[in-house]
């Protein structure tokens, strides 16, 4: 029998900080933008970033509707201005989670790295049930659920990943235990309140959770990584053979010459 509760792959924290360190090249940075960019242009039609798209002919009325609401739903949300990081975020990351407030609709942004766990239902084929996630901090400005907390930074490790350094050493993965056992800076949100973005197909084994588009060319981005630092060591370490020391050798014969340029060699060298 498979556990109840779900943690995706065993060092998913971990990838996460991989690939804020990956966003943080030039050309990497760069294709994310351009793929996003391109992903959310504005439709003319209806001055937002969503395609409607009937399964039958729909009558005016019905039209106007839809489009008033799909309106209202990115203005409330701020789509217009928060569709771009997210979209962002998802192919960078695998995932985005929100909390979706259940009075006004609002979806709350959360990090990913405090999501720690997800509970399933058994009795219904494994369907999340519950979220697991730590440093709840509401920002009704912003509309983000969790903010970088204490526990994010560690005396003996350093800091990496992030503008802040919030992206930590990962905590153990869940192990023993009920599905009812939580740290005490965790929260439980029910599912039902939870939108999860997730570039899953259900063709890997990270359920719940999604793949990164990061993470094909993880290994050609470190053989990047250490060809340029390999040809910053090799030019320092050439540097010196590739000076040019000019000897005068005055009037000299070019016998004497020679002897006289092999004589300043030898005592600088």
């Amino acid at each position: 029998n498979l556990p109840e509760v779900y943690i995706g792959h065993p060092n998913r924290i971990e990838r996460y900080n991989q690939y804020e360190q990956m966003d943080m090249d030039s050309e990497v940075n760069a294709a994310l933008d351009i793929l996003a960019e391109f992903s959310t242009q504005k439709n003319q039609e209806n001055n937002t970033a969503f395609d409607i798209h009937f399964k039958d002919k729909p009558t005016d009325n019905e039209v106007n509707i839809i489009r008033d609401q799909l309106k209202q739903w990115v203005s409330l949300n701020e789509l217009n201005k928060r569709v771009f990081k997210m979209f962002r975020n998802t192919i960078k990351y695998g995932d985005q989670v929100f909390i979706r407030d259940p009075e006004n609709f609002k979806l709350y942004w959360t990090e990913m790295s405090k999501v720690t766990k997800v509970i399933v239902n058994e009795g219904e084929g494994k369907k999340p049930e519950q979220y697991l996630i730590k440093d709840l901090n509401p920002n009704f400005q912003n509309l983000t659920a969790t903010a970088v907390a204490t526990t994010d930074t560690y005396t003996n490790h350093p800091q990496i990943g992030g503008p802040s350094g919030a992206y930590a050493q990962p905590n153990a993965p869940f192990s023993g235990g009920t599905r009812f056992s939580h740290q005490q800076n965790e929260s439980v949100i029910n599912a039902e309140h939870v939108v999860h973005i997730s570039l899953s197909e259900g063709l890997d084994n990270n359920y719940p959770f999604g793949n990164s588009i990061l993470e094909s060319v993880f290994k050609v981005y470190k053989q990047k990584e250490l060809l340029e630092d390999a040809i910053i060591i090799y030019r320092i370490q050439r540097a010196p053979e590739r000076r040019i020391f000019y000897v005068d050798v005055g009037n000299m014969p070019a016998h004497m010459a020679m002897s006289f340029v092999e004589r300043v060699k030898n005592e600088i060298q």
